[in-house]
């Protein structure tokens, strides 16, 4: 298959799963990819035949995703936990390639024991992606995460050396046990040595930059997204470990400033951020999809010939049950040593108060009883190490990585005989990783279910529908003062994009009143139509040459506040040639500059004021019928209205005699402007692009204004006002782009 295809493959199935996932919400996004990888295997035989070098995937997506989670992680918190996550990081890796290698070769005996140190060593680290997924599903402590992301960054390493060397032995039958250990220390240290070096004179060379003024955010995020390839390129080179080499890199580049200090690194840490999501998001999708194309390749046939169903099914669990099993115990003794260690520290500190008390002041009462923090109960204490050990057994999955690792073993031994059940291997370690992830899946959200959000959707969206209501009505009341009449134009396309937001606001309400208001503003663009329609029978357009007058309606509705389909009313053709002819003529500008296009211009919002009144004249008929559509029309009327007023301020913008009090004025074509009636369309629309960030910004401060306003009222909480400052604060961040 070409790498064309190939990535045509891969990028629909990126599409497809994050779709999906929006659809299948019970399940993570990592196994909605893994399946869809499957689907696109098993559908396109030829993608599973694509291989990628293990080597190459380690620069490609573990390298960023490595650099991504060490910049964001605190070095404090990681200096604080060293111990645990160094025994988890290489104790750990060591206890399951003994023990799962030991068991793995007295259960399948056609296993050698060098090969199954290799599975063993493949399946012991964790993966940096399916750990970085499962902790946007659950809500982690802060140990906890900390733990489970520093094994993830470290372990890869301790892993490799340790499948290098079992795969090495399987192959020659000769292992060195010095060798192995002075080869792991060079990879770690120099690893890490390396790393934190070049870290250092990458973070030197960029602020000498930023002094001399050459430094600006679009090279500070190219800076930051090439750095992570270069440091593990630069310190494979020198035969380092160039995953702890990205980690030490990310860990001593992340700048940490304070906040409020500089309008400059806040803006490089925005787009940083921002940019990163995006591409921790590829890459975990292509690298979950990757494993799910994968996976087919190593269900080979010649298992099933060799091996029963049941037998397999039985490895399968016998290798994932040790490997829990293990970790387990591994936590379980660790988190005991840190209370324990914790308990000693916090008696000694309160040792030396208590003596510091008994010395300076004697004849201090003792605390009274009801400010004596009562110890929980030993079930208490039990059951909570309990949990928190299993979170930490079951936030571990496999991924990947340990495929990508198992998929190097070699094909022959040093007598050229083939690899001893290379299948069976490959095997095992591709469902011991489903069965990892699908544990992780099902389980991490019973024991760390993910706590509520203080700010409910439906609660936001009821301060968002208030906060546009005032907003509009404040900006409404500017235009009715017309104190600037310059920034007319640009106020009445800022009303119509603020309409705009609430009605999508509006709709989106999955309340009662929302039904009514779509099934109402359903029949309101019937309505419109059949208005539409009488007037093209008495002939209110130019019939010779629809096309300019349907663009331009569209343009002029679109400018009022409709949206979707209803920017459609009144400029449909029916037939495939007109649909063409209305397509080209949209990709014309939207400009008004001579004298035929003010007419059009003029006769267009003509037909647009004709439809308005006929949705005003049926929403009062439903409003007198006070039936329960009452409220919903009450409010479809006044953006009607709103719409209405919009239009006829455009054909009285400038003009002497206003139009509407003419008695000549009819929907019959005009062959010029009536007389009186200035040319002021195109003015107009000059203005409003000139002034529209400034009247755009204007209308957020007033929208920011309406948060404040509603807070101190009690009529939303603060964390609601919070999140729609936010939502603000991006607008305001957009303008001028």
């Amino acid at each position: 298959m070409q790498a064309l295809e190939f990535s045509l493959i891969i990028l629909a199935c990126v599409i497809g799963s994050a779709i999906l996932c929006q659809v299948v919400r019970r399940l993570s996004l990592p196994l909605v990819q893994i399946a869809v990888g499957c689907v696109a295997a098993l559908l396109v035989p030829a993608v599973s035949d694509v291989h990628m070098p293990s080597e190459l995937f380690l620069v490609l997506f573990i390298a960023p995703l490595l650099f991504n989670e060490a910049r964001n992680t605190a070095p404090r918190e990681l200096w604080e936990n060293k111990g645990s996550i160094l025994s988890l990081a290489v104790g750990l890796v060591l206890l399951t390639v003994l023990v799962v290698g030991f068991v793995l070769n007295w259960f399948v005996p056609s296993i050698p024991l060098a090969a199954a140190f290799a599975c063993a060593a493949a399946l012991a680290p964790t993966d940096a992606a399916a750990v970085g997924a499962l902790g946007s599903s659950v809500s982690l402590k802060k140990r906890q995460s900390t733990l489970l992301s520093g094994e993830s960054l470290i372990n890869d390493a301790s892993g490799v050396v340790a499948f290098q060397f079992a795969s090495a032995a399987a192959v020659t039958g000769v292992f060195s046990l010095v060798e192995a250990g002075e080869s792991f220390l060079i990879l770690f240290f120099g690893g890490i040595g390396v790393g934190a070096a070049l870290g250092a004179a990458g973070k030197y060379f960029v602020r000498a930059l930023r002094r001399l003024g050459y430094e600006s955010t679009t090279v500070h995020v190219l800076y930051e997204v090439f750095s992570p390839f270069f440091v593990f390129l630069f310190a494979e080179w020198l035969q380092v470990s160039g995953i702890l080499a990205v980690v030490a890199a990310g860990l001593v580049m992340a700048e940490r400033e304070q906040r409020l200090t500089s309008s400059a690194a806040a803006q490089r840490q925005l787009v940083s951020n921002g940019f990163w999501r995006i591409i921790v998001f590829l890459i975990n999708s292509v690298v979950f999809i990757l494993l799910g194309v994968q996976l087919p390749q190593a269900f080979a046939p010649a298992i099933a010939d060799q091996f029963s169903f049941p037998f397999l099914l039985g490895v399968v669990a016998l290798t994932t049950a040790l490997i829990v099993a293990c970790r387990f115990a591994w936590v379980l003794v660790m988190e005991i040593v840190h209370r324990v260690s914790l308990r000693r520290q916090r008696g000694h500190k309160g040792h030396k108060h208590a003596s510091s008390l008994k010395v300076c002041e004697p004849n201090t009462p003792s605390p009274t009883p009801h400010l004596v923090q009562k110890r929980p109960h030993w079930k208490e204490r039990v059951g909570s190490l309990l949990r928190n050990a299993l979170v930490l057994t079951i936030g571990g999955p496999k991924g990947a990585v340990t495929l990508s690792i198992i998929f190097t073993l070699p094909m022959e031994v040093a007598d050229g005989s083939a690899f001893p059940n290379r299948d069976l291997i490959i095997f095992l370690t591709a469902a011991v990783i489903l069965c990892t992830l699908l544990l992780a899946d099902f389980l991490l959200p019973l024991l760390a279910p993910r706590e509520s959000d203080p700010t409910s959707e439906k609660e936001v969206r009821a301060a968002t529908i208030k906060v546009l209501e005032g907003t509009l009505a404040e900006l409404q009341s500017m235009l009715a003062r017309d104190d600037n009449p310059q920034y007319d134009p640009a106020l009445r396309l800022t009303i119509a994009h603020y309409r705009v937001r609430l009605m999508h606001e509006r709709e989106a309400a999955d309340d009662t009143c929302s039904h009514a208001f779509e099934a109402l503003n359903a029949e309101v663009r019937r309505v419109q139509e059949e208005k539409a329609a009488q007037i093209h029978r008495e002939g209110g357009y130019d019939v010779s040459d629809l096309t300019p007058y349907y663009a331009m309606l569209r343009r002029v509705r679109q400018s009022v506040g409709y949206a979707g389909t209803d920017v459609k009313v009144g400029s449909r053709f029916r037939t495939v040639r007109g649909r063409l002819a209305l397509l080209w003529q949209r990709t014309k500008p939207g400009e008004v500059t001579d004298d035929a296009e003010e007419r059009i211009y003029y006769d267009t919002c003509l037909f647009a004021i004709s439809l308005e009144h006929a949705a005003i004249d049926y929403l009062q008929g439903v409003v007198a019928e006070n039936d329960e559509r009452c409220h919903a029309a009450q409010i479809l009327l006044e953006e009607h209205r709103t719409a209405l007023n919009s239009l006829w301020n455009r054909i009285n913008y400038g003009q002497d005699v206003k139009q509407e009090d003419r008695t000549d004025l009819t929907l019959d074509h005009h062959f010029a402007l009536p007389e009186g009636m200035r040319p002021l369309f195109g003015k107009q629309f000059a203005e409003a692009a000139r002034y529209a960030d400034a009247v755009d910004a204007d209308a957020l401060t007033t929208e920011l204004d309406q948060i404040r306003h509603l807070q101190e009222h009690g009529e939303i909480s603060l964390p609601v006002a919070n999140e729609l400052r936010q939502r603000v604060y991006v607008l305001q961040m957009s303008l001028g782009d």
